[in-house]
C-alpha cells in the first residue's frame, strides 16, 4: 500500500509545473479513465506497474574526474531509483510529441511501454547497452 501511494506522489511531483497539482491529477486520472474506457480489458493499476517496470533501468552510469580523464562506470540502481528513473523517462517521452494533448501521448506511451514498444523502453536498452560496454570500470567506485 505505501509503495502504491509513493509511486502516485512520485508521479504527480514529477509532473507538476508551477505547484498546480490539481491540474496534473487531472491529467493522470483523464489518461488512465481513457486507457480503461479504450478496447484493452486490463487493470489501470497492473497496467501503470508493468509499463513502470518495462520503462525503468537497472543501471546507471556515472561519470568520475580522475587525473583530467571523465571515466564512465555503471552501477546498479535500487528500487526507489528505478521507479524514479521510469517515471522521468515516461514523462520525458510523451511531453516529447506536441502535436497532441498530454493525457493522449502519456496514454500512448504507457500502452507502448507495456507492449514494450515504447521510446522510454529503447532509452532503457540503450542505457543497458552503454553499460554493458562500461563494465570493465564496474569493480572501481571511487566514492
Amino acid at each position: 500500500m505505501k509503495l502504491k501511494n509513493n509511486i502516485k506522489l512520485k508521479l504527480l511531483n514529477s509532473l507538476m509545473l508551477k505547484g498546480k497539482k490539481r491540474t496534473t491529477e487531472k491529467l493522470v486520472l483523464k489518461s488512465l479513465k481513457r486507457f480503461q474506457k479504450s478496447n484493452f480489458k486490463k487493470d489501470s493499476k497492473e497496467f501503470m506497474k508493468i509499463s513502470l517496470l518495462n520503462s525503468a533501468p537497472s543501471v546507471q552510469i556515472k561519470q568520475i574526474k580522475k587525473k583530467r580523464k571523465n571515466i564512465e562506470f555503471p552501477f546498479l540502481l535500487n528500487n526507489e531509483l528505478k521507479i524514479s528513473y521510469g517515471l522521468k523517462s515516461l514523462i520525458k517521452n510523451s511531453r516529447i510529441i506536441r502535436s497532441q494533448p498530454f493525457y493522449k501521448s502519456f496514454q500512448l506511451e504507457l500502452i507502448n511501454s507495456s507492449n514494450l514498444l515504447g521510446t522510454s523502453v529503447n532509452n532503457k536498452k540503450q542505457i543497458h547497452e552503454n553499460a554493458f560496454l562500461k563494465k570493465k570500470y564496474a569493480n572501481y567506485r571511487w566514492f
